[in-house]
């Protein structure tokens, strides 16, 4: 079965992404695109407290009597004193009772000297039905070392064409096999993978771009797009329960859903060859800050 589409929606709080000139999206276009996507049967919904005013956006905007399931994450190294009202908070933001999944946005808060506090305060969101699913969000499978995996239900992680890493080495193969939920983030590298390589940023390696071009050319050689390619690879992917996504307007909306549903027609070719191994490239930690 082909993943579930997760909105994002970081760029509905602040002005993100690499790749981003058009600034944080206004409340209007906000509401266009939550309208569209509940139309199109999207209810995963992606935010976290962290993304500026994107959960009071969200709470505002989502169309009144529409379906969603909403995920939600805890800041990083959050004191304890904060956690519960900063999970109250999202609720009343979101206007929601319940959160479909909520995850540390630093999986080694979980093994801190706070850790034991911090998994019982989670559990008990379960228990009191503020939560179905508890988890973390991860950027490489070194970040699961020692975590209580058989007290979680969800990891989110970074998974594209060009950041294969966690699919060929079997971290996704055996979460889901221990019985956990897997989201994959960064389908598009926030963007990059949209845009030719003429038009990346300069701190990008010289080898990446020519990665990249060459994936440009093997694509248009068949007719496909980019975003096709992308969407290519994401599609059979079926140990992921859900692709998470952005967009930053309407139409970009429109253009995901149309190729997502050319994606299992099409084919790129060889897969892992368009994987590439570089963190510096790959992981947006290693990027310069805007």
């Amino acid at each position: 079965m082909a993943p579930q589409l997760c909105l994002g929606t970081v760029q509905f709080g602040l002005p993100y992404g690499i790749t981003n000139t058009a600034g944080q999206v206004p409340e209007e276009e906000v509401s266009r695109i939550l309208k569209f996507a509940a139309q199109e049967g999207i209810e995963l919904l992606d935010t976290a407290q962290s993304y500026g005013s994107a959960e009071s956006v969200l709470g505002r905007c989502w169309p009144s009597g529409a379906k969603r399931r909403l995920i939600s994450k805890l800041p990083a190294q959050a004191p304890p004193e904060s956690w519960e009202p900063a999970l109250q908070a999202s609720l009343e933001h979101l206007g929601a009772e319940c959160l479909d999944g909520f995850l540390l946005h630093r999986s080694a808060d979980l093994l801190g000297p706070q850790a034991g506090r911090l998994l019982d305060w989670l559990e008990s969101l379960r228990v009191r039905a503020l939560v179905k699913r508890i988890g973390v969000s991860i950027y490489e499978a070194s970040d699961l070392d020692g975590l209580p995996l058989d007290r979680l239900q969800l990891v989110q992680l970074p998974l594209s064409l060009y950041d294969q890493r966690l699919l060929l080495d079997g971290t996704v193969a055996q979460l889901r096999a221990a019985g956990l939920a897997v989201h994959g983030r960064s389908l598009l590298l926030q963007g990059l993978l949209l845009q030719k390589a003429d038009h990346w940023p300069e701190f990008l390696s010289t080898d990446f771009r020519s990665h990249h071009h060459e994936l440009t050319l093997h694509l248009e050689a068949q007719g496909m797009s980019l975003l096709d390619g992308a969407l290519a690879f994401a599609r059979p992917c079926e140990d992921l329960e859900a692709v998470l996504f952005g967009v930053q307007a309407f139409g970009e909306l429109d253009e995901f859903l149309a190729a997502w549903k050319r994606a299992p027609y099409l084919d790129i070719g060889l897969i892992p060859v368009w994987a590439w191994k570089s963190s510096q490239d790959l992981d947006p930690r290693f990027w310069p800050k805007r």
